[in-house]
């Protein structure tokens, strides 16, 4: 599962109008990368492209990768990206024939080796409140340290309660980005909708993805909020 907000995209196209047969048509190279885009130690990014033609329409092609520091390691020419440093950055870039794309950038973080709820794991609402205590989870480290720029994703896990409680913005899920601890950088918390009647437990299902989309270890924990 994706855990993407966004996705970048970028054309590069050759500096001349005509192209020679080999390149079969293609004026451009489109990337897909998320946004912004990390890759972490122990684990394995898969950078997507594809050639474009002059109408805009996709056109078969092999596209091959390379990077252009020490920082990233390339797996193999098909965009498969890591890393064995745990700060900084590096540069990709995809090439087909004679047409090159833009140089891109990879954010560089430390590896996301569990995820914790932090504080009590049950939070009971009283009837005069309308919303629970924030909901803490935090992405770490084998060291123990947060890692900031990860995405915690949190679900409302009952059908049912769907409509009666909401996170801010009036969702059932809501995907947070984390600080330099690890933690979502704002609050979460469970509220009731006004004029519905929330059931009286709703669980709060809470995931965390790698580069590569792959859960965080610990993921899919849950909260347990009682409404009085």
């Amino acid at each position: 599962m994706r855990a993407w907000t966004a996705r970048g995209m970028v054309l590069a196209s050759l500096a001349c109008s005509a192209l020679p047969d080999s390149q079969n048509g293609v004026v451009a190279l489109e990337l897909r990368l998320p946004a912004p885009a990390y890759v972490e130690p122990g684990d394995t990014l898969t950078l997507h492209a594809r050639a474009l033609n002059a109408q805009g329409d996709s056109v078969e092609a092999t596209i091959v990768w390379r990077v252009l520091d020490s920082t990233l390691t390339l797996v193999d020419s098909a965009g498969k990206v890591t890393t064995d440093t745990t700060a900084g950055s590096g540069r990709v870039q995809a090439a087909m024939g004679s047409l090159f794309s833009d140089l891109q950038t990879l954010n560089i973080r430390p590896s996301s080796d569990t995820l914790v709820l932090i504080g009590p794991a049950v939070d009971t609402v009283a009837n005069s409140d309308t919303a629970s205590s924030p909901l803490v989870a935090e992405v770490r480290n084998f060291t123990l340290d947060g890692v900031a720029g990860t995405t915690i994703r949190y679900a409302v896990v009952e059908a049912a309660a769907q409509g009666t409680v909401r996170f801010a913005g009036g969702v059932d899920t809501i995907r947070v980005t984390t600080n330099s601890s690890g933690r979502p950088v704002t609050a979460v918390t469970l509220r009731r909708v006004t004029g519905e009647t929330a059931p009286d437990t709703v669980h709060v299902s809470v995931l965390a993805t790698r580069p590569s989309a792959d859960l965080v270890p610990g993921s899919e924990q849950q909260f347990t909020v009682i409404f009085q």
